[in-house]
């Protein structure tokens, strides 16, 4: 998207595409994110939201032995990860919006 804006093409059939793109994928979104910028990096110090996308929290890197072991299953499940995640989501907003409609 910078080098649409960069490029002065904010005006086209690209940006608007770009844009419905984006739209699309924010659908599920339900929270905030802070981010730090210095010198070119990106930190993201703090985020909040109604419901997690992971239920525990991720291993610490480096950890490369057990890892390296797991990565063919793990590719293999990746594909489907993002199905996974956007059903079990839309599962838990369903239910509270059934509580919330009860109440």
């Amino acid at each position: 998207m910078a080098d649409v804006v960069y490029d002065g093409r904010w005006w086209t059939p690209e940006r608007e595409a770009l844009d419905a793109l984006v739209t699309s994928t924010q659908q599920r979104v339900t929270g905030t994110v802070g981010l730090k910028l210095y010198k070119g990096s990106v930190t993201v110090p703090a985020g909040k939201a109604r419901t997690r996308c992971i239920s525990r929290p991720m291993p610490p890197s480096g950890r490369t032995t057990s890892t390296t072991r797991r990565m063919p299953r793990a590719f293999i499940h990746l594909y489907g990860l993002a199905i996974k995640i956007g059903a079990g989501l839309d599962a838990v907003r369903r239910e509270q919006d059934a509580v919330a409609a009860a109440d």
